[in-house]
């Protein structure tokens, strides 16, 4: 329950917030998971939960998307990580609205997409999750409702745009 708080109180944080620590929008390099994630144009860096490998915010809205690697010991465990984060954001009251198999760009995944109101405001949160060697990965995009259509791509040029050593 402590978890679904957090994640709770950490999607709402993220999706109110009108406070970011801006960089300049330049590519993250993580020496850790081996990866170059590129923010998308009118995107900012900002600082995420310290679970996320990048985090972006985008100028003029309050859309962000997060990404998050997690080193498994095996593969067989990515189903135990990807429901876990699943589990915390329906225990939290979002509904899941879809759910797909997806390929963007190289990667193979799953795409699903959840809802959450407050306070009048529809959040809509998107998931595309996939696996590459031992890590599992999740792009979270936060948007509200109203603003889906304008920054779904600039989500999925996020996953495109991930380069990977090795």
């Amino acid at each position: 329950m402590r978890i679904a708080r957090f994640v709770f109180a950490l999607l709402l944080t993220l999706a109110m917030s009108s406070v970011a620590v801006a960089q300049d929008a330049k590519p993250i390099d993580n020496e850790e998971f081996g990866v170059t994630i590129t923010p998308p144009a009118k995107w900012e860096v900002t600082q995420g939960n310290e679970k996320a490998v990048a985090n972006f915010k985008h100028r003029g809205s309050q859309s962000q998307i997060e990404v998050v690697g997690t080193k498994l010991m095996a593969q067989d465990v990515s189903d135990v990580f990807f429901s876990t984060f699943h589990k915390t954001l329906t225990e939290s009251n979002f509904e899941q609205v879809k759910q797909e198999e997806a390929t963007i760009g190289s990667q193979k995944g799953t795409e699903t997409t959840y809802k959450f109101t407050h306070s009048g405001v529809t959040l809509e949160v998107v998931i595309f999750q996939f696996l590459r060697e031992s890590t599992a990965w999740l792009v979270v995009g936060y948007m509200q409702d109203v603003e889906k259509e304008k920054y779904v791509e600039d989500f999925k040029s996020v996953v495109k745009n991930m380069k990977f050593k090795g």
